[in-house]
């Protein structure tokens, strides 16, 4: 079996994989964010900044749910430029421009996930805190976040030289 075949085989599932996670995430976030909106206590359990014995309102629960929703486009978008990519790869396309843009698109939402990663806690935190006794501005980045972003980065950059070597390829083809 040729190594072309098994990318193919293998990116035919990770297409089917990465196109029911990107319609599978926002439906549990949009499902998390009507829970919430209904009974804003509810959302406490589940934010990692917030204060014991918080009192949350409606206005808040809202606003947790948007940046909650804010938060997970970037990895939506990220999923579903995976998904064409492994239909591409899966076609057996595979040093071509197009993928090389689409992977650079994928690291950049990516890295924009990691940064999210560490913001949108932190102001879910603050708008927790709005009405209480002792606001609170925490920040929490860990090792795990700081891989991703490096990870991510580094997929940025496999997408910059992957647009190199394609349009070296295309040259090359010119002059065959």
């Amino acid at each position: 079996m040729s190594d072309l075949s098994r990318l193919q085989r293998f990116s035919n599932l990770l297409y089917w994989m990465a196109l029911a996670v990107s319609v599978i995430l926002p439906l549990v976030v949009l499902f998390y964010a009507a829970l919430g909106l209904q009974d804003p206590t509810a959302l406490l359990p589940h934010l990692p900044f917030a204060v014991d014995g918080a009192d949350i309102t409606h206005r808040q629960a809202g606003l947790i749910a948007v940046t909650a929703l804010i938060a997970v486009m970037p990895l939506v978008a990220a999923l579903r430029a995976m998904a064409v990519l492994f239909r591409r790869y899966g076609a057996g396309e595979v040093l071509s421009e197009a993928n090389a843009e689409t992977i650079l698109q994928i690291g950049r939402m990516l890295v924009l996930v990691a940064v999210l990663t560490v913001a949108v806690p932190t102001m879910q935190g603050l708008i927790v805190t709005w009405n209480a006794a002792e606001r609170q501005l925490a920040i929490g980045i860990d090792g795990g976040t700081l891989g991703f972003l490096m990870v991510s980065g580094l997929l940025t950059v496999i997408g910059w030289a992957m647009r190199e070597a394609a349009r070296v390829k295309a040259e090359n083809e010119g002059f065959v």
